[in-house]
């Protein structure tokens, strides 16, 4: 059987980028390169998404990643000085004030209103204030969008870019840099090539391409 009977041209063009991913099986990975030898379009294709796939991993480090807010963590940092200043000062006067015997009394009476006044208003743990971009999970069946990104693209512009298409991160990024987006599952097939086509003309969006995860059609 030759390429041709083997895999129809927009078969050969869906597998491209599985191709450069190198996630194709033996025998799709030969059907789609014997096709690319006979197909001028395809071929194109398959040297763009290389030179992609190449850049992506030379730049996968520089990715913008969010950093911490400076701002709260300095305040935090400032309360625990204060705090560990504020029980030496208390320290300090309580040892000042048992160096006579006449003080003992108000010494010990001072350092009971200490200990209870930690008791009442030592503030107790507190959830972490950060998380990752996403957090490993399984992905269910249905309808995704496979996204590479410039890796000059600041972190909020990616969270104001997903905002206004209505999209989640539902894994990823990869090693490659390769994101997977979720869109509303109740949305027609021509609203999810909208939404494909919209997101491809984005400077900042690389790579783009629609894939069905599961059975789900």
């Amino acid at each position: 059987m030759n390429a041709r009977e083997s895999v129809s041209h927009e078969q050969a063009a869906e597998l491209l980028p599985w191709l450069v991913n190198d996630s194709l099986d033996a025998e799709e990975k030969q059907n789609v390169l014997e096709h690319a030898l006979t197909c001028v379009i395809c071929r194109r294709e398959l040297d763009e998404l290389d030179r992609v796939s190449d850049s992506v991993a030379d730049t996968a480090k520089a990715l913008p990643i969010p950093v911490p807010d400076m701002r709260n963590i300095n305040v935090r940092i400032d309360r625990l000085i204060d705090r560990q200043n504020w029980g030496r000062e208390w320290f300090s006067w309580i040892r000042d004030a048992i160096t006579g015997p006449w003080r003992v009394a108000l010494a010990v009476q001072m350092g009971l209103i200490i200990v209870l006044a930690s008791v009442l208003f030592w503030p107790g743990s507190e959830d972490p204030e950060f998380t990752t971009l996403t957090q490993p999970q399984n992905i269910p069946d249905g309808h995704y969008i496979r996204v590479v990104f410039s890796p000059d693209l600041a972190a909020t512009e990616l969270s104001r870019l997903l905002d206004e298409m209505a999209l989640t991160v539902a894994d990823g990024p990869s090693a490659r840099g390769v994101y997977t987006l979720g869109i509303s599952q109740t949305i027609s097939e021509d609203e999810r090539a909208r939404l494909l086509a919209n997101l491809q003309r984005e400077p900042n969006v690389l790579f783009a391409q629609a894939v069905v995860l599961g059975t789900n059609k």
